[in-house]
């Protein structure tokens, strides 16, 4: 068993490329999902809108400079354009929007007349358009209100404009009564809403809530664990081929020694894999080094479980190549479903359920268990018996196979 441990330890020592290779899988895939997840959200959308304003009056500066203000001019800037070059930049898909403001748009605001608004969104986004379709329909339906609410006074500064007279003090005061008078009427309507509103809020949860990219660590260590176990499987073929299998089948006693000792050197290889990931992790998010004694423990035996079972699917098939397919044909799978693409926090109830029965799901949810608990050792023994069990009968399985013939040839 010693001897096995040393020689597979030296063997794959000199293969150390693939090694660091499954170590970078859950550090890449990880540092890509945490820097998504945490890097403060990120750059904010901006988006252009472009403008072509045919009516030039008072009124289309209103709705032109309505889209730059507060936040919202964050989030959208406003070009000027001809009518031409806005079509040809909104058809291109150079720009979020494209809104034109007919000639005589301001008369017809001010006359109460029917007006057509012209604006052209661009189907290549979803955000930024929707923002300036629905921004565009408030200000329509605010001049709506407004020209209802004072539509005397606006009759009255319709007319002046049109004599061309200038108003004298008297009736500049008498429009500014009116309206004032009106915006305190409204005002004890609108502010606050003269409404009676309910608004009932869920009970907090007594479940703590953690990183979305913290949960997602569990099921990424677990797709490096699957795939070096698929990897480190595959040696069996190469034991094979090299004649070492014929000649430990045929030594009395020595089959369990030397499976017990492949899985060994499995497992502290696995270990490494997933415990480089698990103090990055650790350091990352500040998590007590308490618990890396356990993780790390479960990660081995977890790990010499997966290795034993993907040495009887690799032993299984009559070919190495045909091996590669077949544990293929589990792996991804079981991946998909075990929590590695999507923790199964995240999940809907019945699917993450059935992620639960999966090996590899099993060992994640566990993990998780362990990482966000508030003390070592969370994973209860049922749970330890259940992986060890698993490791067991796989070894078992390996040494029915290699004695059915498949270390002869």
């Amino acid at each position: 068993m010693l001897a096995t441990v040393r020689k597979d330890l030296s063997r794959w020592r000199q293969d150390i490329v693939g090694i660091l290779l499954w170590m970078s899988i859950p550090l890449l895939i990880g540092g890509l999902i945490t820097s998504m997840m945490d890097g403060g959200g990120g750059a904010k959308p901006h988006g252009v809108l472009l403008l072509a304003d045919q009516d030039e009056s008072f009124i289309s500066g209103l709705i032109a400079g309505a889209y730059g203000q507060g936040e919202l001019g964050e989030l959208i800037s406003v070009e000027k354009v001809s009518f031409e070059e806005g079509s040809r930049r909104i058809d291109a898909g150079n720009a979020s929007g494209f809104l034109v403001i007919p000639a005589g748009f301001g008369n017809a605001f001010l006359e109460s007349e029917p007006v057509t608004l012209t604006l052209r969104t661009n189907p290549a986004q979803t955000i930024l358009p929707g923002i300036i379709r629905d921004v565009t329909e408030i200000l329509l339906d605010s001049g709506f209100y407004l020209h209802e609410l004072f539509a005397p006074e606006i009759s009255t500064i319709r007319n002046l404009v049109e004599d061309g007279s200038r108003p004298d003090d008297l009736l500049v005061a008498a429009i500014s009564v009116a309206i004032n008078a009106k915006i305190e009427a409204a005002s004890s309507q609108l502010m606050p809403l003269a409404l009676d509103l309910e608004i009932v809020e869920p009970p907090p949860s007594d479940a703590p809530s953690y990183p979305f990219a913290l949960l997602f660590l569990p099921g990424i260590i677990l797709m490096a664990l699957m795939i070096s176990a698929n990897g480190l499987a595959s040696d069996f073929w190469i034991e094979r081929a090299q004649g070492t299998l014929r000649r430990v089948i045929i030594a009395p006693g020595q089959m369990a020694g030397f499976l017990v000792g492949k899985c060994l050197a499995a497992g502290i290889v696995m270990t490494a894999v997933g415990g480089v990931t698990l103090v990055v992790g650790f350091l990352y998010r500040g998590i007590t080094f308490t618990r890396l004694p356990s993780a790390l423990g479960w990660i081995a035996v977890s790990g010499i479980a997966l290795f034993s079972w993907f040495g009887v699917l690799q032993m299984a098939a009559g070919t190495q190549r045909a091996a590669t397919v077949v544990t293929s044909m589990f792996l991804f799978p079981l991946l998909m479903a075990g929590g590695s693409f999507f923790p199964l926090a995240a999940l809907p109830d019945w699917i993450a359920a059935i992620g639960r029965k999966t090996p590899n799901g099993f060992v994640a949810d566990r993990l998780t268990t362990e990482i966000i608990a508030d003390a070592a050792w969370a994973i209860d023994g049922q749970s330890w018996l259940i992986v060890a069990a698993i490791a067991m009968t796989g070894l078992g399985a390996c040494f029915l196979r290699l004695r059915s013939g498949f270390a002869r040839g």
